[in-house]
């Protein structure tokens, strides 16, 4: 499917913020719809955030031409995630772009709702979820800690007399304290001092997440910090993605700094320090493509003792960092990048104060946006109009809501579940995986290429999976969580600082497996494979139209739980990344020599094809950062299409266009174009058409023949398993 859910595996797969405040490690994500980038930076994994582009790079050198804005000249179909790209009097035939063919009259009657980037069918679902959850927030009749804490959240976060009230009240002695120190080792002390080191940028990201070698415990994860670029390969050559990200940046940090009474001077020389040092860094930092690049699992899956982690850095004060926010514990730390503290330690100095100091006010001005005043608020919409091309905003409500769930999902989880959760939908759905499981085993037995022994070992990790439907009958106790009597901001800590001390209590412990819901937000239009558990999670948030009902046709069903949903999310334990972990959980190579080369030739193939693919302009995909995804696609499809097979008088038309109509997708350009470059998942319109493109039931099915725009000689398909 299009959603990451995050998994409990440590990985630096993806950059996020964790709830206390503190960079946290990223966190491998199997599974997420495409999103960009807000200005204001989020502060967990589930919260989407959305880019657009800008009008050019405002910051461009004197005599350098802007460039252009092109969503035109796609091969061999349009981009029709992009309205622009869709007109009423347009042709359209199965054999020429199927996707087209079935969503146009919808591209067409729908339009991005104010305060988005992107609009789906997941979207839809997801505000149906809003729309309850909002109900429940208002409800004062509902009892219990956890209704009382998120109710209790949502009306500081609408209080707006209350929010101007305070303006930066609660953030301007943080503030100053960075602006007064005078040398590095004045920055230290903040980011080692216990009460201010939870306030602080450190230069690390970590968090509290399974290993690699053993899943089955709690460790610490040590990584390289998010970057104001995000891309660390955006320091050496620039492209639009970082241009967006500068110049709204920018303007954010002299919007809040100069709020905080900070001359525009000053802000322009704090931002631009800040960039030129993280330039010094970015060399040692991976970046995106590096991160989806053959071997870095390897990489990263460094373990160490705790001296051994404080050793790497001679300048920055590691052991005393980890000691002040309370991660320190006698276990394994694994640490993805080691070679990063080496280049920290040669710019952790005095000559680079500015920067330094630049780099701590960019993440506290981006921690803490959200929460400030309406003026605040404005100007981040505004912002957002201005780089990432949204129209609107979102209602206060929704937008108060969706800071909820970010910050107290787990209570949010547990009302919404007392009132809308199903035993017997979760029971059906549960079924549903299981039959979806059974049909895979039978493409594994007969697969033609793989060993024997390789086809035993990826049929005992099948079996193995466990399935999560629903939601989990076990959630984490959030009864040490309380927010009564105090500022918004301040119940904000507290909501973090309740986070940390469970993180803090999971270190060196087993995981607890019926907590399976932990780091990921079920109430969203999501799914799931998390290699390191090897379980595929369904959750509820995904379970309503048009995805699923109790009396959904077969086909229907099919297409979606077959394919789209449980046959992609099943095809994660054998793609290029999960068949990395054998039926434990755990990394291991549990391939052949040949085995590997094949399947290896296979995957190349299909990047060679998807790279010959132009989505607009001068951009072609990358197949390399999205094969993962097209991968399980192809094969989620291909298990549908194999349980079809057994169903007498089986309507293969009603098949193929409830699976195209479920990829139904807009979006603004730079939404298109920050996932083309970053993203692991393909175009929306490419997650039809090129796997329907693989199997003979479509050609059939439409009568597309050599010479049609979606025709695939048989011998250039392209099948994994």
């Amino acid at each position: 499917m299009k959603k990451r859910v995050v998994s409990i595996i440590c990985m630096a797969m993806l950059e996020t913020i964790m709830a206390c405040g503190n960079n946290a490690a990223p966190l491998e994500v199997v599974d997420e719809a495409p999103q960009a980038i807000s200005v204001v930076e989020e502060s967990t994994e589930n919260e989407e955030t959305d880019m657009s582009v800008s009008e050019g790079n405002s910051d461009a050198p004197a005599g350098e031409e802007e460039k252009e804005t092109v969503t035109t000249g796609g091969y061999p179909w349009i981009n029709s995630d992009i309205k622009e790209n869709v007109t009423p009097d347009m042709e359209v035939s199965p054999k020429d772009d199927f996707h087209l063919y079935v969503n146009k009259g919808w591209l067409l009657e729908n339009d991005i709702p104010d305060g988005y980037t992107i609009w789906s069918h997941y979207h839809e679902r997801e505000i149906e979820i809003k729309k309850q959850c909002m109900e429940l927030l208002k409800d004062e009749t509902i009892e219990g800690h956890d209704a009382e804490v998120v109710r209790t959240y949502n009306n500081l976060l609408l209080d707006w007399n209350a929010r101007n009230e305070a303006g930066y009240t609660d953030i301007k002695e943080g503030y100053e304290k960075i602006l007064e120190a005078s040398s590095v080792d004045d920055i230290s002390g903040l980011i080692t001092d216990k009460d201010t080191a939870f306030e602080y940028y450190n230069f690390m990201a970590y968090a509290v997440r399974s290993g690699l070698n053993d899943p089955s415990k709690y460790l610490l994860c040590v990584d390289t910090p998010t970057l104001i670029l995000k891309d660390s390969a955006e320091y050496s050559n620039r492209t639009e993605i970082g241009d967006i990200y500068y110049n709204s940046g920018k303007e954010l940090f002299s919007f809040m700094s100069g709020k905080l009474g900070m001359s525009s001077e000053d802000a322009v020389k704090y931002f631009d320090a800040a960039i030129e040092l993280e330039g010094k860094l970015s060399g040692s930092i991976y970046t995106t493509m590096e991160k989806k690049g053959e071997g870095y699992l390897d990489k990263v899956n460094n373990e160490m003792s705790f001296e051994e982690l404080a050793a790497l850095s001679v300048k920055l004060p590691i052991a005393a960092i980890i000691e002040a926010v309370g991660y320190k514990y006698d276990g394994i730390y694994l640490v993805t990048t080691p070679d990063y503290f080496k280049t920290l330690d040669e710019v952790y100095t005095d000559d680079n104060l500015d920067g330094i100091k630049g780099i701590l006010l960019f993440n506290y001005f981006s921690k803490y946006a959200k929460y400030l005043d309406k003026e605040t608020y404005d100007k981040t919409n505004e912002l957002n109009a201005k780089y990432l091309g949204t129209s609107g905003t979102l209602s206060d409500k929704e937008n108060a809501y969706n800071i909820v769930t970010d910050l107290l999902p787990v209570s949010m989880q547990k009302v919404y579940i007392a009132k809308y959760g199903s035993e017997e939908d979760k029971k059906r759905m549960e079924d549903l995986c299981q039959q979806v499981i059974d049909t895979y085993r039978e493409l594994l037995n007969e697969n033609s290429w793989a060993s024997d022994e390789v086809k035993k070992k990826a049929i005992e990790k099948l079996d193995k999976i466990a399935i999560h439907a629903a939601y989990p009958d076990k959630f984490r106790d959030t009864s040490d969580i309380d927010i009564s009597d105090c500022s918004l901001i301040e119940a904000t800590r507290r909501i973090w600082m309740a986070e940390t001390k469970h993180d803090m209590s999971c270190l060196g412990q087993n995981l607890d497996k019926d907590m399976w819901a932990e780091g990921f937000n079920i109430l969203t239009c999501n799914a799931g494979y998390d290699p390191s558990a090897n379980t595929i999670n369904m959750i509820i948030g995904m379970m309503g139209e048009p995805f699923y009902s109790s009396d959904m046709d077969v086909e229907e069903m099919y297409a979606s739980i077959g394919a789209f949903w449980v046959g992609h999310e099943v095809s994660h334990a054998f793609d290029n990344y999960g068949s990395q972990f054998d039926a434990e959980g755990k990394y291991k190579d549990w391939w052949t020599e040949d085995d590997k080369a094949e399947f290896m030739r296979r995957v190349k193939k299909l990047d060679d094809y998807l790279d010959s693919i132009v989505v607009f302009g001068d951009y072609n995909c990358i197949g390399t950062n999205i094969d993962t995804e097209m991968v399980a696609d192809i094969t989620g499809l291909q298990c549908a299409l194999r349980m079809a097979s057994k169903v007498d008088g089986f309507n293969y038309d009603k098949f193929f266009t409830k699976y195209a109509q479920i990829n139904a997708n807009l979006a603004i350009y730079s939404s298109e174009l920050t996932n083309l470059l970053q993203d692991e998942h393909p175009r929306d319109y490419l997650r039809t058409n090129v796997p329907v493109q693989q199997f003979e039931e479509f050609y059939e099915t439409y009568d597309v023949r050599e010479g049609d725009n979606m025709y695939l000689a048989p011998e250039d398909r392209l099948l994994i398993w």
